[in-house]
């Protein structure tokens, strides 16, 4: 389900009817006080979202990163900020073969910076639990060869898919570390 005539959450696109950030965001502020929150999701996550991203990112169905390339490029070409993809593990990208979110963005034509780098163990989010993830370390670090490219820069945040902030947050805690003036994110799920 689209979330463009939905309520939602100002903060991070939950389905959400009050007014006030939902709970999650709440957390979240508490937890980072100086952090604009600000997240666009396409849709809804449900059924088809997680069959979509099954064949797509663990069966390695990379054409079916086409499927919503006008709704992103829509989106993102509209934002006049400069571009960010979270990026997987080496791991991940030898089993899969390609990171999911460039290819979402090399498909809707948007250009990006690869400027973090994933230094994690590698270990799929998916794989863990609500508590597991919320309690996952720092995987990302600059890249210090591109790190002037984001110094001062208003930047956009991009992943597939928008579960519990963790991701999104230890990036954007990274960039904001780095020198970016603001970021905001963007899934095609929440």
């Amino acid at each position: 389900m689209s979330l463009q005539n939905v309520p939602v959450c100002r903060g991070c696109s939950r389905h959400w009817e009050e007014e006030e950030l939902c709970p999650d965001c709440q957390k979240w502020k508490a937890e980072y006080p100086s952090y604009a929150f600000k997240h666009t999701a396409l849709y809804q996550y449900n059924t088809f979202i997680k069959e979509w991203i099954e064949a797509y990112k663990y069966t390695g169905d990379y054409r079916l990163g086409e499927l919503f390339k006008k709704e992103i490029q829509s989106f993102l070409l509209k934002q006049k900020k400069q571009v960010v993809p979270i990026p997987i593990s080496d791991k991940s990208k030898q089993l899969r073969g390609f990171n999911q979110v460039e290819g979402l963005l090399d498909f809707a034509g948007v250009a990006y910076t690869s400027v973090l780098i994933h230094c994690g163990t590698g270990e799929k989010q998916s794989s863990k639990d609500r508590k597991m993830r919320m309690l996952s370390p720092q995987p990302f670090v600059v890249d210090k060869s591109l790190k002037m490219n984001i110094k001062g820069k208003h930047l956009i945040l991009v992943d597939d898919i928008y579960t519990t902030g963790r991701t999104f947050f230890h990036a954007a805690d990274c960039l904001m570390r780095n020198g970016a003036q603001s970021i905001e994110t963007f899934s095609v799920s929440r």
